[in-house]
């Protein structure tokens, strides 16, 4: 039948109806019919879940372990960002999210204010998919721009190196050089190119500047402070929430210095609890 509605003369017009949409999707199986049920049946046993809290309310895709986690943990996991975003952004914000995995906190800012632009920088291919499933599902497509990149301390190719290959996991370490453990010390189990650039190249090419940021890149924190140096110093950032990586003293001393060179304060802190900290421009 498909060959049918390529070469006769009413093509066109089969081709707009309900059947002749059918016949061009299944390319020719005649088991597309019973796979389109089990595709329902598969978004029917396996539903987007809903978020609500505080007024605000998104689904997130949940289809493993890793999203089941991000979506049923998602009031008592990290409260300190969503304290940042709702103390700190301001409705009609730029604001980054770098490391945005499948996009919680984006999602989060960009319903909470309305008039926000949100930015969104994940590198990871299978989360990045997830992010923009999430982005457009919840209609928030001209409000949330993604880009596939790594922000780092360079510009040019890298390496990925993951220490989990499911949708939605992290502890991700970018790095040129072969590593057998990720900066947190997990074991790479795969890895993938990438391109990385700064955030200073990035905001000059974008002709942007953030008003907030939050950074969590499980370990690489010190890299993307090292190639954002301008950006930080702008006065239209007023503030950022970072993962420091306190487990490792060098790369938080580094943190702490380029921060405060920037004219930045620690607002927030609680080491006890989260690796989180605000910091603000007084």
């Amino acid at each position: 039948m498909l060959n049918y509605l390529k070469k006769t003369p009413i093509a066109q017009r089969l081709k707009n109806t309900w059947l002749g949409r059918l016949a061009i999707r299944s390319a020719g199986d005649w088991k597309y019919p019973f796979m389109l049920v089990s595709w329902g049946l598969a978004s029917i046993l396996v539903p987007r879940r809903k978020i609500s809290i505080e007024g605000i309310s998104f689904t997130l895709s949940c289809t493993n372990w890793v999203t089941h986690f991000r979506w049923f943990l998602f009031k008592s996991k990290e409260p300190e960002v969503r304290y940042y975003i709702d103390k700190y952004v301001k409705d009609g914000d730029i604001f980054f999210d770098i490391g945005a995995n499948v996009g919680v906190f984006s999602i989060y800012a960009a319903i909470r204010y309305p008039n926000i632009s949100v930015y969104c920088f994940e590198p990871e291919y299978s989360n990045l998919n997830a992010l923009k499933e999430n982005i457009v599902c919840n209609k928030l497509m001209h409000r949330a721009n993604i880009y596939s990149v790594a922000i780092s301390n360079f510009i040019g190719f890298s390496k990925l190196h993951l220490q989990d290959i499911t949708t939605g996991s992290a502890a991700h370490s970018e790095s040129r050089k072969p590593i057998n453990l990720t900066h947190e010390g997990y074991p790479v189990v795969w890895t993938e190119g990438i391109v990385s650039v700064t955030l200073d190249y990035l905001c000059e090419q974008l002709g942007v500047i953030p008003n907030a940021i939050k950074i969590d890149t499980d370990g690489n924190e010190d890299k993307v402070l090292e190639g954002a140096v301008k950006t930080l110093a702008n006065s239209n950032l007023r503030s950022l929430v970072i993962e420091m990586p306190h487990e490792n003293k060098d790369k938080s001393d580094l943190c702490y210095e380029i921060l405060k060179s920037a004219g930045l304060y620690l607002a927030w802190s609680n080491k006890e609890k989260t690796r989180n900290e605000i910091w603000i421009r007084q």
